[in-house]
C-alpha cells in the first residue's frame, strides 16, 4: 500500500468532526512533519455536549478505520474513550490545571499504567498538553479555539512557576526548565509530556507575557 499524503489523511480526519460547535486537532508526530508513513495519527475533538455511548463508539470506529484505510499503526496505550473527545467544559478545565490539583506545587507522578491512563485527570492533562504542544487545526470553532489556547498557555506559566523554587515570576530559562524536566530526570510521557522545545518556549514566551499579574493565583484545593 502506498502511503496517502499526510494532508489527505488530516483532511479526511477533520470530516469526522461529531460537533462543529466544537474543533479538532491533530497532535504529535503528523503535526510536527516527523511521522513516518506508518505512524499512528493522535486526534482531539472537542463538542458542546458528551457524546453518548453510541456516538463515541461510531467516533472512535471512524478513526480506527481511517487507520486502517491508510495503513497506520494504532497508539491504544490511552484508550481511545480518554483521548479522543472533550466536552467545551472539560477543555475550559484542563485550560485552567483542573488536572493538576491533587500534585499542585510538586512534579506531578506519570504512572504509564492502564488505570492512571484511564483516569479523568489524566484526560485533562492530555487534553492540556495538546493546547500547549506542536498540533494542527482541522476545523470547527476557531474563536473557542483561540480562547482555549490562550488559557492554556497563561496556565502553563502558572503552573512552570508554581515549580520554581522562589517566589516571584519565574524567567523564561527557568519556566522552561521547570516543565521539561522533572527534578529527578523524567521528561516526555513520563513527565508532562512535552517533546519540541523551541515550541514549549514559545508558549511560555506567550503565557509569561500573559501573566503579568501582582501575584500567581492558586488553585483552590478540591474538596
Amino acid at each position: 500500500m502506498t502511503p496517502a499524503p499526510a494532508p489527505t489523511i488530516l483532511l479526511e480526519a477533520a470530516d469526522l468532526l461529531p460537533d462543529t460547535g466544537g474543533y479538532a486537532l491533530a497532535y504529535g508526530s503528523h503535526a510536527t512533519d516527523t511521522h513516518q508513513p506508518t505512524s499512528d495519527l493522535d486526534l482531539l475533538y472537542t463538542g458542546r455536549h458528551p457524546l453518548d455511548d453510541a456516538d463515541l463508539t461510531a467516533l472512535t470506529a471512524a478513526v480506527v478505520a481511517l487507520h486502517h484505510r491508510h495503513g497506520l499503526h494504532l497508539d491504544e496505550e490511552v484508550p481511545y474513550a480518554v483521548k479522543l473527545y472533550a466536552t467545551s467544559d472539560q477543555v475550559d478545565q484542563a485550560a485552567t490545571l483542573a488536572g493538576f490539583q491533587p500534585c499542585w506545587g510538586t512534579p506531578p507522578p506519570t504512572v504509564r499504567e492502564t488505570w492512571f491512563l484511564s483516569t479523568d485527570a489524566f484526560r485533562l492533562r492530555l487534553v492540556f498538553n495538546v493546547l500547549t504542544s506542536p498540533h494542527v487545526f482541522l476545523g470547527g470553532n476557531i474563536t473557542a479555539y483561540h480562547r482555549q489556547v490562550r488559557s492554556a498557555e497563561r496556565s502553563a506559566a502558572a503552573l512552570a512557576q508554581s515549580l520554581t523554587a522562589h517566589d516571584g515570576p519565574p524567567t523564561l530559562h527557568e519556566a522552561w526548565a521547570a516543565l521539561w524536566q522533572a527534578p529527578d530526570g523524567r521528561t516526555g510521557k513520563d513527565y508532562l509530556g512535552y517533546l519540541v522545545a523551541p515550541h514549549l518556549l514559545s508558549v511560555l514566551t506567550r503565557g509569561l507575557t500573559d501573566h503579568q499579574v501582582p501575584t500567581t493565583p492558586r488553585l483552590q484545593p478540591s474538596r
